[in-house]
C-alpha cells in the first residue's frame, strides 16, 4: 500500500505507502446526494486479514500482511514489503527487498455507501484514520548499495537502465496516503477520499 500502500514511496507504499498522504471521508459520496451516517460497529475488518499483492509497477511489487492490531477491536496493521525484479514485467530475478521498521495502523471510524474512480465502483468502504509511524527502511539485496545524493544517504538499486533510489534517514510519524478500505471483486482497495466519492490508491489480491 502505498503506506504507504505505494510502491517505493510508502515506499513509498502499499508504499509504497502508501506515498506519496489526511482527508476524513465524511462528505463522500456519490455527486452531491446526502451520506447515511456511517455504521456504529467495528465494520468488516476480518476481510481484510491476510498476505495480499499489487500489480507489478516497473520492476515492483508491494506485498502488504494485513492483520489485527493487539489490543485493539478496531484497528489492523499494515505492513508493506516492497520486491524489486531485474525486469520492468517483475519476471526475473529478485535483485532487492524493501522492508519498513513498523507498520501503519488504521482505525476504524465508520463505512460509507460510494463509488471508487475511476469507473464509478460501487463499494461499502470502511473509512478508517490511517497513520505510519516514525520509521526507517532498509533494502537488502545483490543489486543494493548505499549512496550519497544530494548529500544526503541513500539505498539504491542499480538496473542495466538505470537506478532507483531511497532515502536512508528516519522518516516522521504522518498520515498514510488513503483513508478508506474496500473489497471490491475480491480485490482489497485502499482509498483516500476527493470529497464527492472516493480515488483508488493500490489494488492488491490475496495470496
Amino acid at each position: 500500500m502505498k503506506t504507504g500502500m505505494c510502491i517505493a514511496a510508502l515506499a513509498a507504499c502499499l508504499t509504497a505507502s502508501l506515498s506519496a498522504c489526511g482527508g476524513g471521508g465524511g462528505s463522500a459520496g456519490t455527486g452531491n446526494t446526502p451520506l447515511t451516517p456511517p455504521v456504529s460497529s467495528n465494520g468488516n475488518l476480518d476481510a481484510y486479514v491476510g498476505t495480499w499483492a499489487s500489480a507489478c509497477a516497473s520492476h515492483a511489487v508491494d506485498t502488504a500482511v494485513v492483520a489485527r492490531a493487539a489490543g485493539s477491536s478496531n484497528a489492523l496493521t499494515i505492513a508493506v514489503t516492497t520486491t524489486y525484479y531485474a525486469n520492468t514485467a517483475c519476471t526475473g530475478d529478485v535483485i532487492a527487498t524493501q522492508v519498513w521498521s513498523a507498520p501503519t495502523t488504521a482505525t476504524y471510524v465508520g463505512t460509507v455507501a460510494s463509488t471508487i474512480m475511476p469507473g464509478s465502483v460501487s463499494a461499502s468502504i470502511d473509512k478508517v484514520t490511517a497513520q505510519q509511524p516514525q520509521r526507517s527502511v532498509t533494502l537488502t539485496g545483490t543489486f543494493v548499495s548505499r549512496k550519497i545524493v544530494d548529500g544526503q544517504p541513500n539505498w539504491c538499486i542499480d538496473y542495466a537502465g538505470g537506478s532507483v533510489c531511497v532515502p536512508d534517514r528516519i522518516y516522521a510519524a504522518e498520515p498514510a496516503p488513503f483513508d478508506g478500505l474496500a473489497i471490491v471483486g475480491g480485490e482489497l482497495v485502499d482509498v483516500k477520499s476527493n470529497g464527492v466519492n472516493y480515488d483508488a490508491v493500490e489494488r492488491f489480491t490475496k495470496r
